[in-house]
């Protein structure tokens, strides 16, 4: 070989080398980009993510909280209805049994009369017991 070849051929080494060396600082700096981009966007999702979670939370905790007003009322109505049914129905029974205790004073015979009146007296007892136990249950 000639010297203007050795030349050359140097030329063309540190060429290769710089283009090495260049290409090996580019993909450095493009992997160094690319993982802070990719930070950026892991932050990001993350903070997305949990500002999603937090504004799921509030609705389910908010409509928790209405259901469990909704549920309230509608059990203090149902109670309600059951105190007007248990009164309506103790009303009821009380002036059939008036009216039974009343046929038994007009009645002329006096052992009939005492057995209406005895029937009358075990039927009060009994719904004054039932409608106790209603009453507790409705409460």
């Amino acid at each position: 070989m000639t010297a203007p070849t050795k030349t050359t051929a140097a030329k063309a080494t540190d060429a290769a080398a710089k283009a090495t060396e260049a290409a090996t600082k580019a993909a450095a700096e493009a992997t160094a980009t690319a993982q802070q981009s990719a930070e950026k966007l892991t932050s990001t999702a993350a903070a997305v993510a949990d500002k999603a979670a937090t504004e799921f939370t509030k609705t389910v905790d908010e409509a928790t909280e209405r259901f469990q007003e909704f549920n309230a009322k509608f059990v203090d109505a149902a109670k309600q209805s059951g105190n007007l049914g248990v009164d309506t129905y103790e009303k009821a029974v009380s002036s059939l049994l008036d009216l039974q205790e009343k046929v038994a004073d007009a009645t002329p015979v006096e052992w009939v009369a005492d057995l209406a009146k005895a029937q009358v007296s075990f039927a009060r007892e009994l719904t004054t017991t039932v409608m106790s136990t209603a009453r507790d249950l409705l409460k």
